[in-house]
């Protein structure tokens, strides 16, 4: 707590506050601060210039949905060689079902219809 009365105290005690703003490190730090921000408008500016001479917001716009396209890309590249071995079985499973149905076309049909007759004769629960 008395912390905060000096502090009040010191900030509102204007020969103090003179005699620091004329002190060399306060102007040396105020005469800093005034160059930087003259000196990074003027950078900004510049820059602002070669940007809309690049093409601007237009460019950027295209800039990044080609990025993100390419991210995309990327992306579906790497899930699909993470999931190539199971693709491969499975594409080989479904080859292999369709080669297997080509072989017995009449027995499949014949079991499928026995199947169904003796599935309806059934009741439920008995």
């Amino acid at each position: 707590m008395p912390w905060r009365s000096l502090m009040r105290y010191l900030s509102n005690n204007e020969e103090l506050i003179r005699r620091l703003s004329e002190s060399y490190p306060i102007r040396r730090a105020a005469q800093l601060t005034a160059y930087y921000f003259h000196a990074s408008k003027d950078k900004f500016i510049e820059q602002k210039g070669k940007y809309e001479r690049a093409g601007g917001w237009d460019k950027t716009k295209r800039d990044v949905k080609y990025d993100f396209k390419a991210a995309q890309d990327i992306g579906k590249e790497y899930i699909s060689t993470l999931f190539r071995p199971y693709t491969d079985t499975w594409s080989n499973y479904k080859e292999l079902r369709r080669q297997q149905e080509k072989t017995r076309p009449s027995s499949t049909s014949s079991t499928s219809t026995t199947t169904k007759t003796t599935t309806k004769n059934k009741k439920p629960f008995t």
